[in-house]
């Protein structure tokens, strides 16, 4: 908890966890390295009900950290980091995930853009990159550089105020005072929509974002095929939500909503098939890697289509599935 007559700082990183003990330690290891001083900023854990060893890491970093921690029964991401801003003493609240690693000026960066656009509604996305053995792995490229289901900073400007839609957790910064005032997140959210529900409604409320691509942080968790079918699924149902929450026109179209369940109904018989498929060749794809073979071998084209049909089905799916629950639960 934070000690009574705490100093305020400039900057609160906040770091909420669940059962991730090891990749949370690496998160806060680079946190000790960073450039700005020690006593201009603070690092929030909130730990989210694990059940594993999260707590005696926390504990390992009192006295090497400027550390606030927090221990909550699990209620989701939305909840947690309600949670850790609540706690926080820093002027802004830079969202850190529990699986990057911190550049060592990513804090000192998020400050100087903080001081360079010192209006209070304007917000700063920082940049993540990839560690390099998750940079050649073939899903990892094609969700990130391909098909931009990460990040999407392909088609990010630098320089340009953005909209609600690139409020990215994890790699974020806002001025708290802001949010303090015009609201935190929607804990309904468990885990996706989270950042960019919030942002919507700050939008109401003239918040802008802008990118600064020096302020850096590493992703070092990889994900298989079946697990990011299931990050999909869970984002498709609470896309489902947040068009339930706002029905204007400008989520309508980011939630992609609209004709999904008459698209899952079409693709229901083929989507065994078509998961077992990408399956396949995602597979064959990391073995030819691990072997120092280019996709291209493999045909790029045909893996690519392959991941674009398993993910949009699997999101198609999770928008769906909820669909159904919130009706039965409706008529019920």
């Amino acid at each position: 908890m934070r000690p009574i007559g705490s100093k305020v700082k400039k900057l609160s990183a906040l770091v909420c966890t669940y059962d991730r003990a090891e990749l949370l330690r690496g998160t806060l290891e680079s946190l000790c390295r960073q450039t700005l001083p020690a006593e201009e900023f603070e690092v929030v854990v909130v730990d989210d009900g694990s059940s594993d060893h999260t707590r005696e890491v926390v504990a390992e970093f009192e006295g090497r950290l400027p550390l606030v921690g927090s221990y909550q029964r699990n209620a989701g991401l939305a909840s947690a980091r309600n949670h850790g801003i609540y706690l926080s003493s820093g002027e802004i609240s830079l969202l850190v995930d529990d699986d990057d690693l911190a550049d060592p000026e990513l804090v000192e960066r998020h400050v100087e853009a903080h001081r360079r656009h010192p209006a209070v509604n304007v917000a700063v996305l920082g940049h993540t990159v990839m560690a390099p053995a998750l940079a050649a792995d073939p899903l990892m490229h094609f969700v990130t550089e391909v098909g931009a289901f990460l990040f999407s900073y392909p088609f990010v400007k630098q320089g340009e105020y953005l909209d609600f839609s690139h409020f990215w957790g994890g790699r974020s910064s806002c001025k708290r005072a802001f949010l303090i005032e015009h609201g935190v997140f929607n804990p309904v959210f468990r885990f996706g929509c989270e950042d960019i529900e919030l942002a919507y409604r700050l939008a109401k409320h003239d918040f802008k974002v802008i990118y600064e691509p020096r302020a850096v942080s590493v992703m070092v968790r990889p994900f298989d095929f079946d697990g990011f079918c299931r990050r999909l699924y869970r984002q498709g149902q609470s896309n489902l939500v947040f068009s339930r929450l706002h029905p204007e026109p400008a989520v309508q179209k980011w939630t992609e909503v609209e004709g999904a369940v008459a698209r899952w109904r079409e693709m229901e018989p083929h989507y065994e098939r078509l998961m077992r498929t990408g399956s396949q060749l995602d597979r064959l794809a990391r073995l030819r890697a691990e072997a120092g073979l280019s996709s291209e071998d493999l045909d790029g084209q045909l893996l690519h289509a392959a991941y674009w049909t398993a993910f949009r089905a699997s999101k198609v799916k999770g928008i769906a599935d909820k669909a159904v629950e919130l009706e039965e639960r409706t008529r019920s």
